[in-house]
Parts: C-alpha cells; sequence; structure tokens
C-alpha cells in the first residue's frame, strides 16, 4: 500500500490538500486534509490521444496514449490503449505533414478489416472525401471514435459528419481550412457543437496563445483534451510546415495552467479519456486505475505511476 500526499488536483473535485492511498493497481481511497503534506501536486495520469514518438512519455506524466498511425499496428507498451489512425482518408490538399503518397480514398471493406483487429480505437476522416459519412457511420457502429481532421470542408458538410457519428476533432486549426467571413468552413462548426471534443496541440508551437484562449473561451474546457502529435525528432519540413509535436503532459499542462489548474488538469486527463470511455481514468477517486501524475510547483512531472507501479521518478521520495 502506497501513499501519496500533497496539493490534489481534480478534474471534478478541484484543488484542494488531501493524500490519495493506492493498493494493487486502484485507488482505495481520497482523503481531505487541512493543509498540504508537501507542495507536490498530485494529479490524474494524463492520457494523450495522438502520440507517433511514445518513447519518454512518463517522464511528462503521460499514462495512457493512442499511437497515431496509418495502419493498426501493435501497440509498443501497455500504457498504450489503442492505435489513432490518422489516415489514410485524408484530403490530400489538407495533409498537412503527413506524406500524400501514404493517403488514399475511402475504403470501406479495409477499414472493417482494421477495425476488426480490436486495436483502432480513434480514426481521423476529411468528411468532404466520397464515401466519408459512410466510413464514420462504420466507425462509429464500431465502438471506436470518428474524427474529423486534415479537412477543406464547408459547414455543411461537416454538420452531416457530426451528424453521422463523429464526435472529435483532430488538432482543431491545424491542417483545416482558415475562417473566412461569409462562410463557416469546418472551425467554427467544431467550436460551436457540443457534441464535438476537440484535440488541441498546445505545445505554443502550432497555435497562437490567443487562437488557444479562443478555443477554451468558446468551447470550454471540458470540451477540449490537450494532445500533444509527438514526433521524434520535432521540427519544420522543406516548406516550414509543422511535422509534429515536441511537448506533451505535464509540459503541455505547465502552459494550459493559465486557464485554471482544474481546468487544465480536466483537458489533459478527463476529457482525452472521456473521449475514449475510459471510465477507470482520468481522476482521482476509489476504485479507479491507480494511474499519477506528481508534479511541483512549476508542474513539471517529478513521478509517474501507472496501475500503481512507480514507472518514473526523479526525485520525489515517495514509498517504493
Amino acid at each position: 500500500m502506497s501513499r501519496f500526499a500533497g496539493v490534489l488536483a481534480d478534474p471534478l473535485d478541484g484543488v484542494r490538500p488531501g493524500a490519495v492511498t493506492v493498493e494493487g493497481e486502484r485507488i482505495v481511497a481520497v482523503e481531505a486534509t487541512e493543509a498540504p503534506e508537501t507542495d507536490i501536486v498530485v494529479a490524474p495520469g494524463f492520457v494523450d490521444l495522438q502520440v507517433y514518438a511514445p518513447g519518454a512519455l512518463e517522464r511528462d506524466g503521460v499514462t495512457a496514449y493512442l499511437l497515431a498511425a496509418r495502419e493498426p499496428l501493435e501497440a509498443p507498451d501497455d500504457r498504450c490503449v489503442g492505435v489513432h489512425l490518422e489516415g489514410p482518408f485524408l484530403n490530400p490538399e489538407a495533409a498537412g505533414a503527413i506524406p500524400v503518397d501514404e493517403l488514399c480514398a475511402v475504403d470501406l471493406d479495409l477499414l472493417a478489416g482494421w477495425l476488426d483487429t480490436g486495436r483502432v480505437r480513434l480514426v481521423t476522416i476529411s468528411p468532404e472525401l466520397p464515401g466519408a459519412f459512410d466510413a464514420i457511420r462504420l466507425v462509429a457502429e464500431r465502438g471506436a471514435v470518428a474524427s474529423i481532421g486534415h479537412t477543406h470542408a464547408n459547414g455543411a458538410t461537416v454538420r452531416a459528419a457530426i451528424d453521422a457519428g463523429a464526435t472529435f476533432a483532430t488538432h482543431i486549426w491545424n491542417a483545416m481550412r482558415p475562417v473566412r467571413a461569409r462562410s463557416t468552413g469546418a472551425i467554427p462548426e467544431l467550436l460551436l457543437d457540443d457534441r464535438v471534443t476537440l484535440g488541441l496541440i498546445a505545445d505554443g508551437r502550432h497555435l497562437h496563445p490567443r487562437i488557444e484562449e479562443l478555443t477554451v473561451r468558446v468551447a470550454g474546457p471540458d470540451r477540449v483534451a490537450l494532445t500533444s502529435d509527438l514526433v521524434e525528432p520535432p521540427g519544420h519540413g522543406d516548406d516550414f510546415a509543422l511535422t509534429g509535436g515536441d511537448r506533451a503532459g505535464a509540459r503541455l499542462l505547465a502552459r494550459m495552467r493559465r486557464f485554471g489548474l482544474r481546468e487544465a488538469i480536466a483537458m489533459a486527463s478527463l476529457v482525452p479519456a472521456r473521449v475514449l470511455g475510459l471510465a477507470d481514468r482520468g481522476r482521482l477517486a476509489p476504485g479507479l486505475r491507480a494511474d499519477l501524475a506528481l508534479l511541483d510547483a512549476e508542474l513539471s512531472c517529478v513521478e509517474t505511476v501507472a496501475a500503481g507501479k512507480r514507472i518514473w521518478t526523479v526525485r520525489y521520495p515517495q514509498p517504493q
């Protein structure tokens, strides 16, 4: 049995002094205290829905993630909860950093076969492609998450895709046609529709801070999932387009703290967990899986616990 004390930061119960007791793989007790025993922030482990290079996620408190790929690859470790197919059914004109030669037309038989593997949890589709609505319906019927992304679709097409079952937006703003004054397009429709959760690459490189603020203010933090799009190495392509993210978990959280610690914790843990239906993660509550991120006053990760086991630590002397 282990006890983790400090400032508890829960997406629903808020920020308060207390301690979390863990036995085996589960949280068995969460207690409030009058004052924090240490300055350590105890948060739920972070969930990332789009990771290409999972190498050192534990250093940033990430305890669950989707491996981003164009095919249903095997999980590289036990923290990978499935695959995010970012393509190949994407508009080549909105490919962003994805090589166009890795894209193809919508193929329902191919998609069904991938879904049959049980590894695919989220699929990004450009809704303007022929057959996209049928693909979105198929993904939703199979219990995976259909996402809108890499798109130049107009507003009517995006609304129809949401009606067909799309419930997520892959890195909103990025690889989407810019907003225009006399037509909506994808971004306003996604921002305004409460049925959609928004993936947001909050690394400070993909979006201007005021665009981040606009997104959180309009949609609310309970509809935003912080996303890394983590690649190795990050950088720019030949045309100076971003090729992926260079920050994950706690480093995204620290940037978004300006919206409130509870709100930032929710965006990094509970919201993405809900997208995937991971009901036992994303909170500090008895009975849930003991996935924890322990953070210092600057919100740098000092220890990561997954299923009750310490998987990384920098200095914090909690029980072994």
